[in-house]
């Protein structure tokens, strides 16, 4: 799975520019993985990869500047390229949650295969993997909360709890759907929930005390994003934004075609779940709430790789009862 992801995000990252002034969310990431906490108190506080960045070059740096080429374009080969490692890393664990949740949503091989090649040939998947960004963390745990509900796997669930907040702020909006539709019982889980709030907001408090400014924990800088919403509904509903949207599918939303099947609508109707239908519309928040409305409905990749899963799935059923000698892996 690393290999898929390590060459088109090589590519993004070999001729990405870098403009720290267009895409200031790179210029924060690097300086945290330099350990510099001035930065934006909306993402000072997601260090993990910054950090595991940060430990790979220190490490490898020395090598990694001997590979640099003259012209690469960005601040520091050796950090950009130890941040491309741990994202593709990431990126590899999201594409094998993504495979084992089509297979748990029950597609076959085959309809799973293409469920993951969904978001693997996404722009937005070479992109995340291939520059000084963190969503990448938060994209695995998106899909473990699916799945951990799915399966009921507690320790998919956990694992949510404790890193979501450092992934993301806008885990809190994940949070409800863990607390109603996990198998975890409900008091458990507001021990854990509590537990994970103190180690955070401890981490945050120190990290404050600090840096410059005490910002309140970034809380308020959170809540002044609602002003985003009228300017994210205006760009949602113009040619570009529709534009955005399309262009996360690509041309695998070809797919939504065959919806015009009976047997495909009925199928889709029995395996989209309650807590799917809440996670679209918490991934409609999540790109009110931003003006990168395209990187935000990337988040919704799971759904959309599990419902273009199902649809070949129901195609190729259709092919086998029509052909009986047609054998599905």
């Amino acid at each position: 799975m690393f290999r898929y992801n390590f060459w088109p995000a090589f590519a993004i990252f070999d001729s990405y520019d870098y403009d720290t002034v267009a895409n200031p969310d790179i210029g924060t990431y690097l300086g945290l993985a330099e350990f510099n906490f001035e930065q934006s108190i909306t993402r000072k506080y997601r260090v993990i990869i910054p950090f595991l960045a940060s430990g790979i070059n220190y490490t490898f740096g020395g090598l990694f500047n001997i590979l640099a080429p003259n012209t690469f374009p960005g601040p520091d080969f050796s950090m950009c390229f130890s941040f491309l490692i741990v994202n593709c890393i990431f990126m590899s664990v999201f594409g094998m949650l993504i495979y084992r949740l089509c297979k748990e949503f029950g597609a076959s091989l085959l309809p799973a295969i293409i469920g993951l090649l969904s978001v693997l040939t996404c722009r937005w998947t070479s992109y995340l993997a291939g520059t000084p960004m963190v969503d990448s963390l938060y994209l695995i745990i998106i899909a473990a909360t699916i799945l951990g509900i799915k399966t009921k796997n507690s320790k998919l669930i956990i694992l949510a709890i404790f890193i979501g907040p450092w992934a993301k702020e806008s885990f809190i909006f994940i949070a409800p759907i863990i607390f109603f539709f996990s198998s975890i019982n409900k008091w458990k889980q507001v021990l854990l929930f509590t537990i994970s709030a103190l180690i955070v907001f401890s981490f945050r408090y120190y990290l404050d005390m600090h840096s410059k400014a005490i910002s309140g924990l970034g809380l308020e800088n959170a809540f002044n994003h609602m002003h985003y919403i009228s300017i994210s509904l205006k760009r949602l509903f113009s040619f570009h934004g529709v534009y955005e949207i399309i262009s996360i599918c690509g041309l695998w939303g070809m797919l939504f075609i065959f919806l015009f099947k009976k047997s495909t609508r009925i199928l889709l109707k029995q395996k989209t779940t309650f807590y799917m239908v809440i996670f679209l519309f918490v991934v409609l928040i999540h790109a009110l709430l931003s003006v990168e409305l395209a990187r935000m409905f990337y988040i919704a990749t799971p759904v959309i790789a599990i419902w273009f899963s199902l649809i070949c799935e129901d195609l190729i059923s259709t092919y086998m009862t029509k052909n009986k000698n047609y054998k599905l892996i």
